[in-house]
């Protein structure tokens, strides 16, 4: 008994004080330790090695085919690079910015009606050709278009659509029962008022027309299913054209789902980013150079990306399940002059050609198309681009729930195993060290994504006056925000140490396993959410359980060996197990997100605070790409890790010096802005019809600085004083591009007294001076009810020589000539958007508003009257040929202000009127 009593003793005594006394004297935080900088440069080599290799295949591309669209060696018909960038040179190059209503808009429908006939022509003869049928579609509608949480009333007159259907030989069916399920193939040809569009959407375009060459040429006898290729006149109007097809064409009954190709970049892989369906997802598995995952699909069903495509369109008038696919790398150039071929990266077309031919060919031959179902329960990502995998979410759950399950077992004999080990630690004592460990996890998380913010702020802060400084480069936000990420991430383990310093006896392999039990529990809480993309929690726990199962059933020291006690229990393959494949699967996904959001920044408005969510991106890349490590840094000891704090902090004030000492000039390392990396400006040259005013008005859509260099030169070159135009309240100034204008803030400049310094005229009114014609608003079919208080009446607009027209008022109004839509109830502001393709200068807006009860009165006598604010864009394209309307003795305005912009600001040209009317 007293040899019992000896051992208890002895026991209580480790149980209470040993970790403490191990922490200080045994355990490797006290040990001198050799090796650190061999284990940490082993760890970097992992990294640079899985980034290495994901930078490679992320960014790789197909071979373009530089042949005329017949393989020499095979003769077979073939999808070729060659051919459709010729198509994008003559768009983008020769005809330019093909805007609707514009002349360049009508050539390009002739031209694209003349290409698709001669492949008709072509095709005939062909043993097997499929029956190929034309459509000109010119049609003129109404609908709703909500973007940004604004409310957009559109109507458009006469905007066109060229529809191409190839289905199956004409001798093959007597039924043609092969053209009652189509599949629509879609893409724009018009462009934006800032861009000529080379990939947005020449790019589509030409992959279409290539495709049809291809599939025109082959044996249709097996196919089952027609395509239907729509080249669309009006998206960038904010997708007129689609919204006429999928609601008034006679074939659109007969489409099944829908296949978008658009375009936001100038380079690399195209992406799938939006899908509804599970057939089509499956139907994605055929691209040869898969690359999509559902993360990109949740995040753009969010909202955030300040973005839309038809695909709306399609979805919501004609309830059809697709995909959507785009070009998105270096969106620096998205609706820019800089979309232009040359800078088109070589591969990309045939990369999208290509997937895009494979996608609707199979749909063609195999799919029945019939009784697709709409879902977002499906779970879909590429690895690397080398497949592409899919399941449904039912199969999600239950790996994902039977992963964390695992891990909750497995954790439960990592405690068992330790309570049965040596020194002797008792299960409350053993969860109390791992429940502060994995807290210490998930506090290192909230510090990695923190911390950058820190950054952010000081390089927002007026005395720094450095924002954006990481824009310029996708990549440079990593120099910027990773280090500060780093420091809180391993700060919140030191911080550990001395919070809890009786915890693991090994605080590295302690570490370890708090991070999979970490990625398990995030595993079992983000299942719950039933949201896809929680899948990567999934890959995390999977592969780091399998780390530790190889480290504690492979590699891990005998624990029953004493000369292993003091040797490492997580073994330094483990470390490879784990840091190269999440690192490896991570920069890809990294590359995904940073190549779509850093571009981004520069369009989201001047009230984002967008260095703030650049950090916390980074933030999130540092802690999910060196993950393993926060067990690492236990490695060596405290004194160790403190050394690793001091030296981030070091490196961290070293990158923030460079940016204040490079960033404040053009050229510049931190400077934000290059030629090709430009920062976006709206200049709009404001003819006010009413006041008799002339405005020139700058506005930017970033949160970025020096726009007061932009201001200075333009104040020197016109000779006036700017006026400061931020805020809701001016943003009626920018109606012509409603509702973008919400996003903007900016300056205007009054051209008055330079047009006179320059004009020998002596006329009193400044806008005699200038040139028309100019827009006229009338009303007609005016009936008013005296027993309603109701009004009808209907708005004429004849608009020579301008495109995009805006009118906006308030009133009740109890009905109108929006289809599909009802007014709003009570009394409300309206913006009604409107474009006419070529050749067409006039709409009509019906309305019938309930007349105020004090107004009545005069209506009854016909004198009440509604204010309109009518807005209307010139079709000049001074953007293009430096052509504007000038006044009547050739002063030109927008001309003087180019001439002054800096090479590193990329202007969207727009010359407007407007003019109040009451009516």
């Amino acid at each position: 008994m007293a040899t019992l009593r000896t051992r208890n003793k002895r026991d209580t005594h480790d149980d209470n004080a040993s970790p403490l006394s191990l922490s200080n004297k045994s355990s490797r935080d006290t040990r001198a330790r050799q090796g650190a900088a061999t284990s940490w440069a082993r760890l970097i080599f992992y990294w640079i090695a899985a980034i290495a290799i994901a930078t490679h295949l992320h960014y790789k591309l197909p071979s373009p085919k530089q042949h005329r669209g017949v393989d020499p060696d095979t003769g077979v018909t073939e999808f070729s690079e060659h051919n459709a960038m010729k198509t994008i040179s003559y768009l983008s190059d020769t005809l330019g910015y093909r805007i609707v209503g514009t002349v360049e808009e009508a050539q390009t429908y002739e031209y694209l009606e003349h290409l698709v006939r001669e492949y008709k022509q072509e095709a005939q003869g062909i043993p097997g050709a499929p029956k190929f049928d034309i459509w000109v579609q010119q049609a003129t509608g109404t609908h709703r278009f909500d973007i940004m949480d604004n409310m957009v009333f559109k109507a458009y007159t006469n905007v066109t659509n060229i529809i191409v259907r190839l289905s199956c030989p004409e001798d093959s069916s007597a039924d043609r029962s092969c053209e009652k399920n189509a599949i629509l193939l879609n893409s724009h040809f018009d462009t934006t008022l800032g861009s000529p569009g080379a990939t947005d959407d020449g790019s589509g375009t030409a992959v279409m027309l290539e495709i049809i060459r291809v599939l025109s040429r082959r044996d249709w006898s097996e196919y089952n299913n027609a395509i239907v290729f729509l080249f669309n006149g009006a998206e960038e109007s904010l997708q007129d054209a689609s919204h006429a097809f999928i609601t008034m064409h006679d074939i659109k009954d007969t489409i099944r789902s829908v296949v978008n190709i658009d375009a936001c970049g100038t380079t690399g892989r195209e992406i799938l980013f939006q899908a509804n369906s599970r057939e089509m997802i499956d139907a994605y598995k055929n691209a040869p150079y898969p690359h999509g995952t559902v993360v990109a699909n949740d995040v753009f069903r969010t909202g955030l990306i300040l973005s839309d495509t038809d695909f709306r369109q399609f979805v919501q008038y004609g309830n059809l399940t697709g995909i959507d696919m785009a070009i998105y790398k270096n969106s620096y150039l998205y609706h820019t002059h800089l979309d232009i071929t040359e800078n088109l990266e070589p591969g990309a077309i045939q990369h999208l050609g290509e997937n895009t031919l494979a996608i609707v060919d199979y749909l063609a031959r195999n799919s029945t198309l019939s009784n697709i179902e709409r879902t977002s329960e499906v779970v879909f990502f590429d690895t690397l681009g080398l497949f592409f995998t899919v399941y449904s979410w039912s199969t999600a759950y239950v790996l994902q729930m039977g992963t964390a399950l695992l891990t909750f077992v497995f954790f439960g004999y990592i405690v068992y195993k330790t309570h049965h080990s040596s020194p002797y630690r008792s299960v409350p004592h053993i969860l109390a060290a791992y429940a502060q460990s994995t807290g210490a996890v998930f506090l290192s998380a909230v510090f990695a994504l923190v911390a950058p913010v820190l950054i952010a702020l000081f390089l927002m802060s007026n005395p720094v006056g450095r924002h954006m400084a990481w824009f310029a480069r996708e990549w440079y936000g990593a120099v910027i925000f990773c280090p500060m990420s780093l420091l809180g991430m391993y700060g919140a383990q030191y911080l550990l140490t001395y919070i809890f310093p009786s915890g693991h006896v090994d605080r590295e392999y302690g570490a370890f396993v708090s991070v999979v039990l970490g990625f398990g529990i995030s595993t079992l809480l983000t299942t719950l959410t039933s949201v896809a993309s929680s899948y990567i929690f999934w890959i995390y726990s999977s592969i780091l359980v399998f780390a530790l199962a190889v480290n504690e059933f492979v590699l891990s020291p005998s624990s029953i060996d004493k000369s292993n006690a003091h040797k490492p229990k997580i073994h330094s393959i483990t470390y490879a197990i784990s840091s190269f494949p999440l690192a490896l699967l991570y920069t890809d996904y990294t590359y995904a997100m940073i190549d779509i959001f850093v571009p981004l920044t520069g369009r989201m408005g001047v009230d984002t605070p967008v260095d703030v969510i650049i950090g916390v991106v980074f933030g999130m890349v540092i802690f999910m790409t060196v993950l393993p490590s926060l067990a690492h840094i236990h490695r060596f000891g405290k004194q160790c890790l403190r050394k690793i704090l001091i030296a981030l902090a070091l490196f961290q004030v070293a990158v923030l010096a460079i940016i204040m000492v490079q960033g404040g000039s053009y050229g510049g390392w931190a400077f934000p802005y290059d030629e090709y990396h430009p920062k976006r400006l709206f200049i709009q040259h404001l003819k006010n019809l009413t006041s008799g005013e002339s405005h020139i008005g700058v506005a930017q859509a970033d949160h970025g600085p020096y726009i007061e260099t932009v201001v200075s030169s333009i104040e020197e070159a016109l000779g006036v004083k700017a006026e400061e135009r931020a805020g809701p309240e001016h943003a009626d100034e920018w109606a012509s591009i409603y509702p973008f204008s919400a996003f903007l803030g900016g300056y205007r400049f009054n051209t008055e007294p330079y047009i006179r310094s320059k004009d020998n005229s002596q006329s009193t009114s400044l806008i005699d001076q200038l040139t028309g014609p100019f827009p006229q608003l009338s009303i007609q079919n005016d009936v008013y009810d005296p027993t309603t208080g109701i009004r009808s009446f209907s708005i004429a607009s004849v608009s020579p020589s301008y495109t995009w027209t805006v009118i906006a008022f308030d009133a009740q109004v109890v009905d109108w000539s929006i289809a599909d839509e009802k007014p709003l109830p009570e009394f409300s502001h309206y913006v009604v958007r409107h474009v006419v393709g070529y050749g067409n200068d006039a709409w009509k807006l019906d309305l019938s508003v309930k007349v105020p009860e004090d107004k009545r009165a005069e209506a009854e006598k016909g004198t009440w009257k509604m204010r309109f604010e009518f807005t209307a864009l010139e079709k000049e394209n001074f953007a293009g040929l430096g052509i504007e309307r000038e006044t009547k003795n050739g002063v030109g305005i927008m001309r003087v202000v180019r001439d002054v912009l800096p090479i590193w600001t990329t202007p969207t040209w727009l010359s407007s009127i407007v003019q109040v009317w009451e009516l």
